[in-house]
């Protein structure tokens, strides 16, 4: 597994990056976090520069490789944890799962679990039963999401797929030009693979927007319950632009910003901060914002 760490301090913060990405989406906060004290990024299995896994990347597995990793490389617990999107989840899995483990956390964007049963009820008493029922529907397109995942795995398997072809741009987040051209050229090298496809696609069918009955109660478990996150100082960060172009951006965005909020209450001592003038990539539009996150839990610390 690759782990790239910088800079030194008693704590050391490590990184992870939303589906469809890896370790370079951080190249605008790693360096700033290493200022102050040692700041780790890694690739998951498959992902990046590190190896396909044999085993399929639930939130669980995901959780137990970080774990593994961080003691084969020699770093000291308790981490502040960092989670973008399904990565933010990732890492709220490991903090919930080994709280002695982690010092506190912050998440950006954090995918959420049981989307509906925390969300559903929120939605109806703000829009009404009929929207509600619209934004939880079964035909959400979340089946053809998944699907779609399978297939670009499946093409890689045959021969890396044509970084200039429509299905390369189907199969890839389209590169952030903030990052610069040497990552760019660099996201092409890695993500016409067949390892990065399919990690890609197992990642995607066992993430919290799966179908699988049996994780929605083992999160149940987890997070049902009051403090799920202890004391821990915890910060969860949400983007702002909403998208009105598509349907029912506006009421999503609101269940998005009540389920943040819902985590951010799961620590006695956290909180939701609203990032102005973001889209999802917050790491990218307002990098600063999550440097601050982070510095404002280390302080806490």
């Amino acid at each position: 597994m690759n782990l790239d760490c910088r800079g030194e301090g008693p704590v050391t913060v490590i990184f992870d990056s939303g589906l469809s990405d890896w370790s370079s989406i951080w190249a605008l906060v790693q360096p700033q976090t290493a200022i102050r004290t040692r700041a780790c990024t890694y690739d998951r299995a498959g992902m990046g520069y590190s190896d396909l896994s044999d085993r399929p990347s639930t939130p669980s597995n995901i959780v137990d490789d970080l774990r593994h990793l961080i003691k084969a490389a020699g770093i000291q617990a308790p981490v502040v944890l960092v989670g973008h999107s399904l990565g933010g989840f990732n890492m709220k899995l490991f903090a919930a799962s080994y709280p002695s483990e982690v010092a506190g956390l912050v998440l950006v964007d954090p995918s959420e679990e049981r989307m509906e049963a925390r969300g559903r009820a929120q939605a109806s008493a703000k829009f009404g039963e009929e929207t509600s029922k619209k934004m939880f529907s079964e035909d959400d397109g979340t089946a053809e999401w998944l699907a779609h995942f399978q297939d670009c795995a499946a093409a890689a398997k045959k021969q890396d797929l044509d970084p200039l072809s429509d299905l390369y741009k189907k199969c890839t987040d389209p590169m952030h030009v903030r990052l610069g051209a040497v990552l760019a050229k660099e996201r092409q090298v890695v993500q016409v693979r067949y390892a990065y496809q399919a990690a890609q696609a197992s990642e995607a069918v066992n993430c919290v927007y799966g179908t699988n009955p049996l994780l929605d109660e083992q999160y149940k478990g987890i997070f049902g319950v009051k403090n799920a996150l202890g004391n821990k100082p915890l910060i969860v960060l949400s983007h702002s632009i909403v998208d009105t172009q598509e349907p029912l951006a506006e009421e999503q965005q609101y269940v998005w910003l009540a389920l943040h909020e819902q985590t951010a209450a799961s620590s006695t001592r956290g909180l939701h901060r609203i990032v102005p003038n973001t889209h999802h990539n917050i790491e990218v539009d307002q990098p600063q914002a999550i440097v601050e996150a982070i510095n404002d839990v280390l302080n806490a610390l």
